[in-house]
């Protein structure tokens, strides 16, 4: 079974391995109409496997390249990221330090991710284990909510430094930017944490015999409405809303900064007797565009 369909039905065979199974746990977590759905699409995949597209070979094999592709690209990328921000003392900007840290969240899941992930769909079921199933699963959500944070904290440092730079070079230091990381860090893996208790790996009889396994968070411990409301209201409503709101006032002061460019500044005379002009406005919007690329 490719991937797609691995994780598209895996709540699905859940739901019907516990009504297999005889448990019951609220009409608002079985959904009878979509599981006959799924029976009838695995019937139907069980009586046309031989025509199904991704079990061609050729297909398989431009799978293969293209995840050894994204697994280079990720694994060399990200680590070149990180070491040379972390030995060349003139990219230690605080912008490369929370590159650094994102690029730390990509690699994690080049290692634990990407190559699981294909396996998976090589060998059309789960075989690496309920252990690698639970590190799969929490890596996973470490790494994006790590990743979604950390693009936070960028823009609310950007803001700082554009709209407060006076008050951001006295404010972000290093150990206070290391505590911020470490929070955010830790903040990650408490959320991702549940992923070692709920994930598991779950057989499934197919109808010619074969047993199918998945890896799939087990949802009879745990409601999977209120997790996925406050997923999406946490990691995405939220961050969404505020980095929209901090990028747009910084876009309009940099774009009020930049219209008084045209403007006169102050004039004094030198002591020859030239008058001068003195274009502070001009010095200021070069100092905060200066702070942002930084």
């Amino acid at each position: 079974m490719p991937p797609t369909e691995v994780f598209l039905l895996a709540e699905d065979a859940i739901r019907i391995n516990n009504e297999i199974d005889g448990s019951s746990y609220g009409t608002d977590y079985i959904n009878e109409t979509f599981i006959d759905d799924w029976k009838q699409h695995r019937l139907l995949y069980n009586a046309s496997q031989h025509d199904y597209i991704f079990d061609r070979t050729d297909v398989k094999v431009i799978f293969i390249l293209l995840y050894t592709i994204v697994f280079v690209c990720c694994l060399f990328g990200n680590l070149m990221v990180i070491l040379v921000v972390t030995f060349s003392r003139r990219l230690r900007s605080i912008t490369n330090f929370f590159l650094a840290n994102l690029a730390v969240a990509d690699f994690c899941v080049s290692i634990f991710c990407i190559y699981q992930t294909l396996i998976n769909y090589l060998m059309n079921s789960w075989r690496l284990g309920d252990f690698l199933c639970k590190a799969y699963m929490f890596v996973y959500t470490l790494s994006y909510t790590a990743s979604i944070l950390i693009l936070m904290v960028v823009c609310i440092e950007r803001y700082l430094a554009t709209v407060h730079p006076i008050k951001c070079k006295s404010m972000l230091t290093r150990s206070r930017l290391r505590a911020v990381i470490g929070i955010v860090w830790i903040v990650a893996a408490f959320y991702a944490s549940p992923k070692l208790i709920y994930a598991e790996t779950i057989s499934n009889e197919l109808s010619s015999g074969d047993i199918d396994i998945i890896c799939v968070p087990n949802m009879k411990r745990y409601r999977k409405p209120v997790l996925d409301a406050v997923s999406f209201i946490c990691l995405y409503l939220l961050p969404l809303a505020l980095m929209s709101y901090l990028y747009t006032k910084i876009v309009v002061r940099l774009w009020r900064s930049g219209a008084t460019l045209g403007r006169p500044g102050l004039i004094a005379k030198t002591r020859n007797g030239r008058v001068q002009h003195i274009h502070t406005s001009s010095r200021n919007v070069l100092k905060t565009r200066r702070g942002v690329i930084r």
